[in-house]
C-alpha cells in the first residue's frame, strides 16, 4: 500500500512513518499546499493520505475541499488531527475515518488496512 502523510508536527511525521514504513510505501510532507501538488500528478497512486487538520500554508479541510471536486480521486483520507471535534462536520466522498490526537496506534493501523478497500465512512470521531 502506498501512504501520504501530511502533518506539520516533525514528531507525528517519524511515528507515522516508523508505523508504516516497513510494510508500505510512505512518504512524508509537512503542509497542505504540498499535498495538493502531489495529489494534483494523477500518477501518484497513495491509497491513503493521513491528513493532519490544521497546518501552515493550507489546512487539511482546505487539501479536502480542493481535491472534492475531482471525480478521478480514488485515494482514502483519514484525519489524525488534536483537533477531532472540527473533523465531525467534514464530509467528503473519499474522508474514511478520523482519529484524535493522541491517538492509539492499533485502531489507527486498522483504520489505514481497511482504508483502501472502503468505498467511503462517515469519520469515527
Amino acid at each position: 500500500m502506498k501512504i501520504l502523510i501530511v502533518d506539520d508536527d516533525p514528531a507525528i511525521r517519524l511515528l507515522l512513518f516508523t508505523v508504516f514504513g516497513d510494510d508500505h510505501e510512505v512518504s512524508v510532507l509537512c503542509d497542505g499546499h504540498n499535498a495538493v501538488s502531489v495529489l494534483s500528478d494523477p500518477n501518484h497512486q497513495f491509497d491513503v493520505v493521513l491528513l493532519d487538520l490544521k497546518m501552515p500554508r493550507l489546512s487539511g479541510e482546505m487539501v479536502l475541499e480542493f481535491l472534492s471536486g475531482w471525480q478521478n480521486i480514488k485515494t482514502k483520507f483519514i484525519i489524525v488531527s488534536g483537533f477531532s471535534e472540527e473533523a465531525e462536520h467534514l464530509q467528503y466522498s473519499n474522508l474514511v475515518g478520523a482519529l484524535p490526537k493522541p491517538f492509539n496506534i492499533r485502531e489507527l493501523v486498522k483504520l489505514v488496512e481497511s482504508a483502501a478497500e472502503t468505498t467511503s465512512l462517515k469519520p469515527a470521531v
